[in-house]
């Protein structure tokens, strides 16, 4: 998995990434177009590295990952389409029992088919409602609307 350095636009590939024990990246060495290598070092660790290199801010968040983040697209479409089908389905269910219901021959006057039918309808029908909210939800979450939310209902 290549992981790139994004350098004021420039995506340049890592070479080596040293890391704090607190897991956070503290220094990178990265290689241009022309195999020239740099060292790339957190500020907060910057004044105490003799070594020649570039100092920068947040250099974690500079740090990218395309073929994760590819993978992580990949599976969240999945999962959407997955649940998209889902909806499909069990809405045909849905028409299935409405149609049964409607179309069967009346029994004796306390005849349960009908209410029977209704009550599994209504269940079923919550379900796509589940499955419908469950969709808006991925699609919101992939599509990054949870990222910057202050509401502490919607990020707990």
């Amino acid at each position: 998995m290549q992981i790139v350095i994004n350098v004021k636009g420039t995506k340049l590939s890592v070479v080596n990434i040293f890391y704090r024990t607190t897991g956070e990246p503290s220094g990178v060495y990265a290689l241009d177009e022309n195999g020239r290598q740099s060292l790339f070092i957190d500020k907060k660790q910057s004044q105490h590295d003799t070594r020649p290199h570039i100092a920068v801010e947040n250099l974690s968040e500079m740090l990218e990952y395309p073929e994760l983040e590819a993978r992580i697209v990949e599976g969240n479409n999945r999962l959407i389409k997955h649940l998209e089908d889902m909806q499909k389905e069990e809405n045909s269910k849905l028409l299935d029992i409405a149609i049964d219901a409607m179309e069967s021959e009346p029994g004796l006057p306390f005849d349960s088919h009908l209410s029977s039918k209704q009550h599994e309808y209504k269940l079923l029908q919550q379900r796509v409602f589940g499955i419908i909210d469950t969709v808006e939800e991925v699609k919101a979450f992939t599509e990054g609307y949870y990222t910057n939310v202050d509401d502490e209902t919607v990020t707990a």
